[in-house]
C-alpha cells in the first residue's frame, strides 16, 4: 500500500508516477531481473520451466482491487533515466538496474528487519546502499543506513488510511482487557495462556476488518509483541482507537520518533517469557490508565498528522534538481 501511496501522492503533484508489479519475488534467486534495450529497461521474467517451482497460478499477476481502486497505473517497460524506487526486500533488482546504467536508484526502507540481512555485509549489498538514495520510513531505518555507509538519506515515512474514533470509550469503561496479534506472538504461548487466567484477553485472528476495529475500540491495551521491523500498523491504529499500545522495545520501537510513548508502556524482550513479571507490568498501567491520557492524546494527533508530513516528503523530493524529476516509477 505504501508505494501505491507514495506513486498517487506523485502524481497529484503533476509528476508521471507508476507502479512495475514484481510477483513472487525473493531476493537472491535471480527468478526476476532487469536489462536493457536501448535506452529502455524491462522487467525479465522467470521462464515458464519455473513457475511450478514458484507456485504461480494464471492469476499471478491479478492486482488487489484495494489497489487497483487507487488508479496508479502499471508499467512494463521505463525509460533509463526513470526515477526507481524499490522496496528494501528487493536489493538484488537495485543492483541490477545500477549496472545497467540507471542513474536515479533508490532504496525505500519500509523496514529493516526484511532487507536480506543474511547478506547484508556482502560487498555487493554494502556497494548497493553506498550508491542508492536511502529512503527511510522510520528513524530506526535511517540509522541502520547511516552505520551501514549511506550517504544519501531521505525520510519518506507512511501513513495509514483509517479513520480515527474522535471520541473513544474511556479506557476503565472498556469491556477487553487485553488484545494481541497471535502470528507476532509466536514464542511466547505460555504466557499468554497464564495471562488469560487473570485478564480478558482477545486474540485479533479469524476477524474482518471492522471486527479488529470494534475490539480495539473497546479494548484497554494492545499488547504488541512484534519486533518492529519498521513504523508498524496495529499499534498506531489501536491508538486512534483509543486503546493503549504496550509494545515490546525492539527495531522502531528504539527510537522515540518512531514511536513516541512514555517508557512504561515499553515491555523488554525478556519480560515476554516470564508471565509473572509481565502480568505486574500490564497490572500496574491498568491500575492508573488515565495517567497515559495525554501521552496517547500526543500519540494520536502525531499519527493524524502523517499523511501531510507524507506528502510533504514526497513533494520535497520530487522537486529535487539533482539528479532531476523526470518520471518517477515504483515496483511493488
Amino acid at each position: 500500500m505504501a508505494v501505491h501511496q507514495a506513486a498517487l501522492a506523485v502524481r497529484r503533484l503533476g509528476v508521471d508516477a507508476s507502479v512495475l508489479y514484481v510477483h513472487g519475488h525473493m531476493s537472491g534467486q535471480k527468478a526476476h531481473g532487469f536489462e536493457r534495450i536501448g535506452d529502455r529497461i524491462v522487467l525479465r521474467r522467470p521462464p515458464p520451466k519455473l513457475w511450478k517451482v514458484w507456485r504461480w497460478s494464471a492469476n499471478e499477476r491479478v492486482v488487489d482491487p484495494r489497489l487497483k481502486s487507487l488508479g496508479v497505473p502499471a508499467a512494463e517497460a521505463m525509460d533509463l533515466n526513470t526515477h526507481f524506487v524499490l522496496p528494501e526486500v528487493w536489493p538484488d533488482l537495485g543492483a541490477d538496474l545500477l549496472r545497467l546504467g540507471c542513474a536515479n536508484v533508490y532504496l525505500w526502507w519500509l523496514s529493516v528487519d526484511n532487507f536480506p540481512l543474511s547478506s547484508l555485509n556482502q560487498l555487493a549489498q554494502q556497494n548497493l546502499i553506498r550508491r542508492c538514495h536511502n529512503l527511510c520510513q522510520s528513524e530506526y531505518a535511517a540509522d541502520f543506513a547511516r552505520q551501514n555507509g549511506a550517504t544519501q538519506i531521505s525520510m519518506l515515512s507512511d501513513f495509514i488510511d483509517f479513520q480515527e474514533v474522535e471520541v473513544p470509550i474511556p479506557t476503565r469503561e472498556r469491556i477487553v482487557d487485553i488484545c494481541y496479534l497471535p502470528n507476532k506472538a509466536i514464542g511466547s504461548e505460555v504466557t499468554m495462556k497464564r495471562l488469560a487466567q487473570d485478564f480478558r484477553v482477545v486474540p485479533l485472528q479469524n476477524m474482518t476488518r471492522a471486527e479488529i476495529v470494534d475490539v480495539l475500540s473497546n479494548c484497554k491495551i494492545f499488547l504488541d509483541c512484534g519486533f518492529h521491523p519498521g513504523k508498524d500498523r496495529v499499534p498506531r491504529e489501536a491508538a486512534l482507537c483509543g486503546c493503549l499500545p504496550v509494545v515490546r522495545r525492539e527495531g522502531a520501537a528504539r527510537f522515540a520518533k518512531d514511536v513516541p510513548l512514555p517508557d512504561p508502556l515499553f515491555v523488554p524482550t525478556e519480560t515476554f517469557f516470564n508471565p509473572d513479571h509481565l502480568r505486574l507490568k500490564l497490572e500496574g498501567i491498568l491500575s492508573d490508565p488515565g495517567r497515559f491520557d495525554a501521552d496517547l492524546n500526543r500519540y494520536r494527533a502525531g499519527i493524524a498528522r502523517e499523511r501531510d508530513v507524507f506528502e510533504a516528503e514526497v513533494k520535497a523530493l520530487a522537486a529535487r534538481s539533482a539528479p532531476p524529476a523526470v518520471a518517477p516509477r515504483l515496483a511493488s
